[in-house]
Order: C-alpha cells, then sequence, then structure tokens
C-alpha cells in the first residue's frame, strides 16, 4: 500500500472515530506512521484528505447500486440494496455525520456531492416507477411515486445519525431495522 493510501486509510479511521473538526494533520500523519511533511506531499491539507475519502465513497455508490438488467428488479433487490447503502455509510460514517459542514466548507465537494446524489436519488424514483408499471406497487401518479421515492430515499440516507442518536451500539441489528422501517414505509403501497 502507497503512503498516500496508508494516509487516507489512517484519515477514514481517524475522522469516523473521532469526528473531522477534532483531527489534525499531525494527528493523521502520526496514525499512518508517516511525517507530516510526507502527508502534505500527497496532500494539500486536511480538506484534501476529506476530498479523497469522499470520491471513494461515490465510487463505491456508482459500483455498488447497478440493478439487474437481465430481469425486473424486486423488493429483495431494495432489501439488498439498502444494506449494501448503510454498509458503506457505517464504512464512511464520518462523511454523513458531518455532512453539512463538510459541503459548506468545500464548494466543489458540495457540487461534486449534489450531482452524486440527484443522479442516485433520480436512479431510485425511477426504480420505484418501474415498480408501479410491473405491478409490485399499486397504481399511482408520478407525485406519489416522487413522495414515496422521497420518504425511501430519507429514511436510507439519514438512518445511521438516527441510530448514532439514539445510542445504538449493534450495527447491524440497527441496519436490519433500518431496513424494516424502510419496507414499513412501502407497505402500503404493495400490490
Amino acid at each position: 500500500m502507497s503512503k498516500r493510501d496508508e494516509a487516507l486509510v489512517a484519515a477514514l479511521e481517524l475522522f469516523n472515530d473521532r469526528g473531522v473538526a477534532v483531527v489534525s494533520t499531525n494527528h493523521i500523519a502520526e496514525a499512518a506512521g508517516i511525517s507530516p511533511g510526507n502527508l502534505y506531499y500527497h496532500f494539500r491539507n486536511k480538506e484534501a484528505i476529506v476530498a479523497a475519502l469522499a470520491e471513494q465513497l461515490f465510487d463505491r455508490w456508482d459500483r455498488e447500486f447497478a440493478l439487474p438488467e437481465e430481469r425486473t428488479p424486486t423488493i429483495s433487490d431494495i432489501e439488498s440494496m439498502v444494506r449494501t447503502n448503510f454498509r458503506i455509510a457505517w464504512e464512511f460514517r464520518f462523511f454523513h455525520r458531518d455532512l453539512v459542514a463538510l459541503l459548506r466548507q468545500d464548494p466543489y465537494l458540495a457540487e461534486r456531492f449534489r450531482g452524486v446524489r440527484d443522479r442516485g436519488f433520480a436512479g431510485f424514483r425511477e426504480l420505484c416507477g418501474g415498480f408501479v408499471r410491473f405491478g409490485i406497487l399499486r397504481p399511482m401518479d408520478r407525485r406519489a411515486v416522487d413522495l414515496l421515492a422521497r420518504n425511501c430515499w430519507l429514511i436510507s440516507e439519514f438512518w445511521l445519525q438516527s441510530l448514532e442518536l439514539d445510542g445504538e451500539t449493534d450495527f447491524d441489528m440497527g441496519m436490519e431495522r433500518g431496513v424494516e422501517v424502510l419496507l414499513q414505509a412501502m407497505n402500503p403501497y404493495l400490490a
């Protein structure tokens, strides 16, 4: 593993454990076992480290959320997507925890995140519309599909913060509860 990658691994662990605001580049260099100068060789500042980790997160989202092309998606596919989303969110929990502050600090990161998020939500809304067309969800107009997709998206996007606020320490149990909550939101609309 390169020194740059070691620094990113160390930064991710520190940010997840302590939050971005209290972790300095000196903390990251020490945890990575490199000098601060070596860290600055790879990253201009802490914001550049955050941005590099955010790009890893965005890449994971792009890779992990492909729907099956050879068949019609099912509710089980949504369950799987939600579990995958929760696992990725947990791996990069600092980003979700500090999201608003990070986006306010870095306009480019904010623009990048919104683009990735908008693309993901559009795909999920399209999936919900497809469920209506294939008879998995009861017939509803476009606005109702949009509202259902938005409710499910919000649950998925902010569930980990809710667990943290509740003091939940068992991630797997909390994740399964989140899947149940999301499916409960969809349940009245199932055909």
